[in-house]
C-alpha cells in the first residue's frame, strides 16, 4: 500500500438492522471505485465482504469485514458490520474504529432494533452518521414513511438529501 498521510485516512462503518443493505452498499462503492471488477450479491453468496463459507451459505454477514478504496486523495476504509443482535460486538468494534457511519434503513421495514442500536452507538461514540434509506425499489417500499419514522424516533433534524 502506498504511503497515505494520516489526515487523509477515513474509516466509515456501515451499520443497521439485518438485511437493510449494508453489504450491498459496500459492494456498490467498491465496484464504483474499481476495487472489485464485478458487484457480488448477498443473496447469491457472491458479495466480496461476505467471504466466509458460512456467510455465503446463510446469505448474511456474521462478522465485521473491511475493504479500502482511494477517492479524491483520501484512503477510505469501509467497515461492514453484521445486523443481527447476536453479533453486536462486531458493530461496537466497527464504531470504535470509525470516523463516520452510514446507518441503513430498509424503506419497507422502517426503524428496527438494529437501526436503534446503530444510532445508540453513533451517539455514544460521537461518530457522525448519515442515514441511507435502502431497498426503495421493493413493492412495499415507502421511503417517505421511512423518513417520517426516522424523524419520529430520532428527531426532526433529519433532512433528506
Amino acid at each position: 500500500m502506498p504511503h497515505v498521510d494520516i489526515s487523509r485516512l477515513r474509516n466509515v462503518v456501515l451499520a443497521g438492522h439485518a438485511g437493510s443493505g449494508k453489504t450491498t452498499i459496500a459492494e456498490h462503492l467498491l465496484h464504483k471505485a474499481g476495487v472489485i471488477s464485478r458487484m457480488g450479491r448477498v443473496d447469491d453468496g457472491t458479495a466480496s465482504l461476505d467471504f466466509e463459507p458460512e456467510e455465503q451459505k446463510r446469505h448474511l454477514s456474521l462478522s465485521l469485514a473491511a475493504n479500502t478504496f482511494d477517492r479524491d486523495g483520501s484512503h477510505v476504509t469501509l467497515i461492514d458490520t453484521p445486523g443481527y443482535a447476536d453479533f453486536v460486538g462486531e458493530v461496537i468494534s466497527g464504531f470504535a474504529a470509525a470516523d463516520g457511519a452510514l446507518i441503513t434503513i430498509d424503506a419497507s421495514g422502517g426503524v428496527e432494533a438494529g437501526t436503534e442500536t446503530a444510532v445508540r452507538l453513533s451517539r455514544s461514540t460521537h461518530t457522525p452518521a448519515i442515514f441511507v434509506i435502502t431497498r426503495c425499489e421493493r413493492e412495499n417500499a415507502d421511503p417517505t414513511a421511512a423518513l417520517d419514522a426516522l424523524r419520529e424516533e430520532f428527531g426532526t433534524k433529519i433532512a433528506p438529501l
